[in-house]
């Protein structure tokens, strides 16, 4: 029997007799059923269907109730919509300690396990499959940000943009780099793979209850995947592929031996804990952080002005900041810390065009020409300059690969907002040398956070 077959077995062996009690004794259900509280209002959307261009974008709204009640409700979104799978772990040992962990160190997604483990059938005592993560699918990207404070913008609200782009071989699987690096060799049924898409993206607004609430964008891990997110209180976060820091390239984003947070976990955690780039900096410290499959650091920015850049050394894994205050941030896919002049960049592949030094110094040099106050339509220029639209060629001219931007936002920390412009399909060859395209995107998304 495959793992699918397995979750949907046992989901409709325990919803049987749970509906049948409901018809013989709702009431007493009601009050006595464990974590059950105020039902929360769900929303599901398909913004953008996958048939329309190369890109799927989701919408998910869960308004209300306890974190254990969202946890359940992103646990049968998952099943339903995503195709969701729990990873297993090596040994159940794995799963009691990584729990205790996230007990003691991220009590909201503990809560959060608890409606997952209820979604997919599993007793609270059952650690053998990792509630912690809902996966279903697996990307590689690079990407291009920039952080504007408040005493640069025209609203004088703190803003921020940023691309993420993905490589892909267009004539092999897109995953296959990493199901190589040991993804795939910790699912028991590697069939549950065959309708993932490589750039479906989730949008994610959640409204607990009793926490601050959140707006993410990401893929991969529906409980978790954080890309770009911001929360309530005015925070925000975004997370860049670091080619210097160091990677767990056997290491699975859930389940294995983990013991942990991952990279999107962590960011999430950020958002759900924090409300001040100061207050995200302890909760980095007092974490244990791993990095599957890719090495990242963060931009962290919240409306008072402040910002951060959080790297991690290849070699202690020691956390690293490099602040900011009242001044424009950009950041590509290099480490900072470790090359803070960006006067001295020398791009290692000059005729690429995403060459991470070339991308960095493209957005200081428009911020260093630019004049005046900042708006909204200059971040979407910046993004413009940075964004990845190139096809490998024979001739070497893009070493990167082919590579293609997955989505451009904008976001206004006053507001609450967030808006998104995603890829649909290749445009015109805008230049046959260098292999690059006109990108075609779609009309912008404007989502904002609203109690």
């Amino acid at each position: 029997m495959s793992y699918k077959q397995q979750v949907m077995f046992k989901t409709r062996a325990q919803t049987t007799p749970a509906i049948s009690l409901c018809v013989l004794a709702l009431g007493a259900l009601f009050f006595l059923a464990p974590g059950v509280g105020a039902v929360p209002n769900v929303t599901y959307e398909v913004l953008i269907p996958s048939e329309n261009g190369e890109v799927e974008v989701d919408h998910l709204v869960i308004r209300g109730g306890t974190q254990e009640e969202i946890g359940y409700e992103l646990g049968m979104t998952g099943i339903e919509k995503f195709n969701a799978i729990l990873l297993p772990y090596e040994d159940p040992i794995y799963g009691r300690a990584k729990e205790e962990y996230i007990r003691l160190h991220d009590p909201v997604l503990f809560e959060r396990i608890k409606g997952v483990k209820r979604a997919y059938g599993l007793k609270e005592d059952d650690y053998s499959l990792d509630p912690s993560g809902l996966f279903y699918m697996y990307i590689s990207t690079s990407c291009s940000a920039i952080y504007l404070p408040p005493s640069s913008t025209e609203n004088g609200h703190a803003m921020g943009g940023k691309n993420l782009d993905w490589s892909y071989d267009p004539e092999g699987n897109e995953s296959a780099d990493i199901a190589a690096g040991g993804i795939e060799s910790l699912l028991s049924d590697p069939t549950v793979f065959e309708s993932v898409l490589r750039n479906r993206i989730h949008v994610v607004e959640l409204y607990p209850d009793d926490g601050y609430a959140t707006l993410t964008l990401g893929g991969s891990d529906l409980e978790n995947g954080v890309s770009d997110g911001i929360n309530e209180m005015g925070l925000a976060v975004s997370a860049l592929q670091d080619g210097d820091t160091y990677t767990d390239p056997i290491a699975s984003m859930a389940g294995g031996t983990t013991s942990g947070l991952n990279f999107l976990q962590m960011l999430r955690s950020i958002l759900e804990n924090c409300v001040t780039v100061e207050e995200a900096k302890e909760h980095v410290l007092i974490n244990r952080i791993s990095m599957p499959y890719i090495g990242n650091h963060f931009l962290i920015y919240d409306r008072s002005g402040n910002a951060t850049v959080i790297e991690f050394s290849n070699s202690s894994r020691e956390a690293i900041f490099t602040d900011y205050s009242s001044t424009p941030v950009p950041l590509t896919n290099y480490a900072i810390h470790l090359r803070p002049d960006y006067t001295k960049l020398v791009p290692e592949n000059p005729k690429d065009p995403h060459d991470d030094y070339s991308r960095m110094i493209r957005l200081h040099n428009y911020i260093d020409a630019h004049e005046g106050l900042y708006n909204e339509t200059d971040i979407w220029n910046a993004m413009s300059l940075v964004e990845a639209n190139g096809n490998a060629s024979k001739e070497g001219v893009l070493t990167c690969g082919t590579v293609r931007l997955m989505y451009t936002i904008v976001t206004d920390l006053d507001e609450r907002t967030l808006t998104a412009k995603f890829y649909l399909r290749d445009g015109p060859v805008s230049d046959p040398v260098m292999g690059t395209n006109e990108l075609v995107l779609s009309d912008p998304f404007d989502f904002r956070l609203e109690r």
